[in-house]
């Protein structure tokens, strides 16, 4: 697995974008023709929209829950 990341101060410059065509490009060379990737999909960083511009789709969606255990609290 790999991460991808701009940090805070330089979003919304195009960089993410540009990153992500630049590593379909470096795949595509190298004869990989899908790649699949999973976002939080409730991140407040818009992650689901860059991939949408960079050209993906959603093609299925999880559902994660959760709960923090301790102890003597029901």
């Amino acid at each position: 697995m790999t991460t991808l990341g701009v940090r805070r101060p330089y979003r919304r410059r195009g960089l993410g974008e540009a990153l992500l065509r630049a590593a379909f490009g470096f795949l595509f060379a190298r004869g990989m023709r899908r790649v699949i990737l999973h976002v939080d999909s409730e991140s407040l960083t818009g992650a689901t929209r860059l991939y949408q511009r960079a050209g993906m789709h959603v093609v299925g969606v999880d559902t994660q829950h959760a709960m923090e255990l301790r102890s003597g609290v029901t």
